[in-house]
């Protein structure tokens, strides 16, 4: 160990760094770490935004006054009160990031009381973190790749822009982007931003449940460079085992890791170590490589956030993340990520038998004899849990006895990717098919949220085998069932739509032309716009129901879960009016006095996608 090395971390002065820390940051370190431990008890569930079109809402008030007229900014209205910055919101030229009331109740302040006991000097830090002084920094002009801007309180945030343009600060995602003041812009978020506590080596020391890291890093120094120098000199981001974590992994005390090979702890720690910062709504790009020159793959999907070794059975879940450093990030973690030699090879057809989350897929493999086909290869397949297949109408091992096997087959098939394996970072940032085993395309996205495919959400992506890679669904994919033309036909309450496309001699376009995605308006909807039976529409005037179909058809392929709200223009020519929130998609033409709703959306077909509406679309 070089002297340096003793000088700076032997006891003596190791208990100085420490008592150098602000105890208010320490004490609201824990406050947010005991939040944070407790929220994991019930999974994470990182809240997901959806950019609108990209409008900025101009309200003739200042900062201020935005802040005080809301109640929703009740605690943030207290705490900028008490910290005497009102005036200083009132004027200049500002971006502030708004935390709601639940984001301050998060964070350790319940209530007014909470705010006015704070620490004076604290609170007044917090908030001017939350402002950039400089410049109004809309959506549009916070850049794609992460980039830090000096706040009012001194130190940086950091911020990005996905390609779909949601906005992230510090990894917490922007729920309500570009609200225009007389006097800047608002970001509103869900979570408190917390000013760096110091450095990397700072964080850790500080926290009681990091001390085998730090004890780790110390015995590691001594088989090549500083590690604690690499962490306070350079920018790292930096996944954190917990005491329990090292304890697991077959360390019992801070004395065996002190007499532990130094070399092998070296090689440990630097896969836990990726330079430059990653957040977690970054962690959809897949696999990160560590400063040894080796992989991580991580995830973000609506379930939470996870990272995954080489060695290691399964992916781990971020228990504590986004810790922001003035040099890094730290992300804690309740297992040792393992660079090898910590797992069983294991194909895909072992994962399947091995997880019983997948019973119902392990029968139908098995009935349709595609076991082998799923142990050898080099495969990307999309693998439906048990509820997955329950929701698809297969309750149990004797639903899926029953089943026309050659169905059962196709339907297993086209979960399949035969060539390649497309882990998430692998994956386009635009809608794109890949061929299945059973011949037709899947259409999947990577998104800030995560992966989609046709639609549906992967939970869990990035599962190895030796051939190939697992993304888990929650739902069954279905091979498209034909061209537009033939999914209405098929469908019986489709009939009038059916009889208009006749009529307009358009029955061919929609058949053979696209990719499209067709609004497809209920029997009931036709009856609603004046058209009472079939005769009626058969008798009506062609060119009125061209304009009218053609006012239903996007000229691209888009499932619910890639719409947005916004204006879209159709292949008439008009625009039609899109609303995306959690409860599902409404679509609104020009002369419509209400949106309509879509009642079954994602009817995938060879050259389009369908989305049975119960209004007819008025341009």
């Amino acid at each position: 160990m070089n002297q340096n090395f003793f000088n700076m971390f032997n006891a003596n002065q190791f208990m100085k760094r420490l008592a150098a820390l602000s105890q208010q940051w320490l004490l609201l370190l824990t406050v947010l770490f005991v939040t944070c431990l407790a929220s994991c008890e019930r999974g994470i569930e990182p809240r997901s935004t959806s950019p609108a079109n990209g409008a900025r809402v101009r309200v003739n008030q200042t900062i201020t006054e935005v802040v005080v007229g809301n109640d929703n900014f009740s605690l943030l209205r207290a705490a900028v009160v008490r910290a005497g910055l009102a005036s200083a919101l009132a004027s200049g030229n500002l971006t502030v990031f708004a935390p709601t009331n639940a984001a301050f109740q998060a964070a350790g302040f319940a209530d007014e009381t909470a705010i006015n006991n704070a620490d004076l000097n604290t609170l007044r830090q917090i908030l001017l973190y939350h402002v950039i002084g400089t410049e109004r920094y809309f959506s549009d002009r916070i850049p794609d790749a992460l980039s830090s801007i000096k706040t009012l309180q001194g130190e940086d945030v950091q911020v990005i822009r996905d390609q779909q343009g949601a906005v992230a600060v510090n990894g917490v995602l922007v729920s309500q982007p570009d609200l225009e003041t007389n006097n800047g812009v608002i970001h509103v978020i869900g979570q408190v931003l917390l000013p760096p506590a110091g450095n990397t080596v700072e964080v850790a020391a500080g926290n009681p449940n990091l001390t085998y890291l730090v004890a780790a890093l110390q015995r590691a120094s001594q088989a090549g460079s500083d590690l604690f120098q690499l962490l306070v000199q350079e920018t790292v981001t930096v996944f954190a085992p917990t005491n329990a974590a090292f304890q697991a992994a077959g360390f019992p005390t801070i004395a065996s890791i002190q007499s532990a090979d130094p070399v092998v702890l070296r090689r440990i720690l630097t896969y836990h170590l990726v330079r430059q910062r990653f957040f977690t709504p970054q962690f959809s790009v897949g696999d990160l490589e560590t400063i040894n020159g080796e992989r991580l793959t991580t995830t973000q999907t609506v379930t939470g956030a996870t990272v995954q070794g080489v060695g290691n059975a399964a992916p781990i879940r971020i228990q504590l993340q986004n810790l922001i450093t003035l040099r890094g990030v730290v992300h804690v973690i309740d297992q040792v990520l393992l660079p090898d030699g910590g797992a069983q090879a294991r194909t895909v057809t072992d994962l399947v038998v091995a997880n019983p989350n997948f019973s119902l897929l392990r029968m139908a493999v098995v009935r349709a004899g595609l076991a082998s086909a799923l142990a050898s290869g080099n495969l990307t397949v999309f693998a439906p849990t048990n509820a997955a297949f329950q929701a698809a109408g297969f309750a149990d091992e004797t639903a899926i006895n029953n089943a026309d096997l050659n169905t059962l087959r196709q339907i297993l098939l086209y979960h399949v990717i035969g060539t390649e394996r497309y882990f998430a970072d692998r994956l386009p940032a635009r809608l794109t098919g890949f061929r299945t085993l059973q011949g037709e395309q899947v259409y999947a996205v990577r998104e800030q949220r995560g992966i989609l495919v046709n639609g549906i959400t992967v939970t869990q992506a990035n599962v190895r085998a030796t051939n190939g890679v697992v993304h888990v669904i929650d739902r069954v994919l279905l091979p498209p069932a034909g061209n537009l033309a033939e999914i209405a036909v098929a469908n019986p309450n489709l009939t009038y739509l059916v009889a208009a496309l006749q009529r307009a001699g358009l029955v061919q376009t929609i058949a053979t032309g696209g990719p499209f995605t067709v609004f497809a308006p209920t029997n009931a909807a036709f009856q609603a716009a004046g058209f009472p039976t079939i005769a009626s529409i058969q008798s009506a005037d062609p060119a009125v129901l061209t304009r009218i179909l053609t006012y239903h058809v996007l000229n691209e392929r888009a499932f619910a879960a890639g719409l947005r709200t916004n204006a879209v223009t159709t292949i008439q020519g008009g625009q039609v009016f899109i609303t995306a929130s959690s409860a599902g998609v409404s679509v609104k033409g020009n002369a419509n006095a209400s949106p309509s709703t879509v009642v079954t959306a994602d009817v995938l077909g060879l050259n389009g996608i369908v989305h049975v509406i119960d209004q007819v679309l008025l341009p």
